[in-house]
């Protein structure tokens, strides 16, 4: 049966033996200089999470597995999830097992589109700045925030925290009650065409395979 996109973690992030892993949000601006040397920035658009991954030692079947699905992800249309294998969870609960069954929602977000509440929590739930939190939002397609945490918040009594700032901004299309992830929070992302290394073989092991990677909004 072919592949749904995205994939899931378990159909691709899950299979890959990673030696090396970067994940950034960089900038979506252009700057210049006046001749007072004042420097202005002027903003471009969207900013999209990338990052690329390096694959160790590879016995046969480990590369047959990871080049296959590798191949599934440089199809028109292809995409998976991907999240920072670095912080799979916030960092005072790196188990997941203090939020336990709880289902945190989107709560409201601010004007400014910076700071989002939470609800759904367990009481005294802490998260820390670069803990992660995802949620799907619009329609048609159905698109997938990821947001990196820029200010610490705890939820109280109530399962509900006070506001804190995200980055990047939240676009707009969200809706308060969305359903949020903590763990393994991701975003959908696309291998980079022409950014995959195959790798070398060196006797019966493989090394060396890498690729980049870049969010998507489609």
């Amino acid at each position: 049966m072919a592949y749904a996109f995205p994939l899931s973690h378990g159909q691709f992030m899950a299979i890959l033996p990673i030696q090396d892993f970067s994940f950034d949000l960089p900038e979506a601006i252009e700057t210049s200089e006046t001749g007072g040397g004042e420097i202005l920035r002027a903003d471009l658009g969207t900013r999209l999470w990338q990052g690329e991954i390096g694959l160790g030692e590879m016995t046969p079947d480990e590369r047959d597995e990871v080049m296959a699905m590798l191949d599934v992800l440089r199809r028109p249309g292809a995409s998976f999830m991907a999240h920072d294998v670095r912080r799979p969870a916030p960092r005072l609960d790196p188990a997941g097992t203090e939020l336990g069954a709880a289902a945190p929602q989107l709560l409201s977000v601010a004007s400014t589109s910076r700071d989002v509440r939470l609800s759904g929590l367990p009481a005294g739930y802490a998260l820390r700045r670069h803990d992660y939190l995802a949620f799907a939002y619009g329609t048609n397609p159905v698109r997938r925030a990821l947001h990196r945490i820029a200010s610490p918040a705890v939820a109280a009594a109530n399962g509900q925290t006070a506001a804190f700032e995200v980055s990047p901004a939240v676009r707009p299309g969200w809706a308060a009650g969305a359903a949020v992830s903590l763990v393994r929070a991701a975003c959908k992302a696309v291998v980079v065409p022409g950014s995959v290394d195959p790798g070398r073989r060196k006797g019966v092991m493989t090394t060396g395979v890498r690729f980049r990677f870049q969010q998507t909004l489609r």
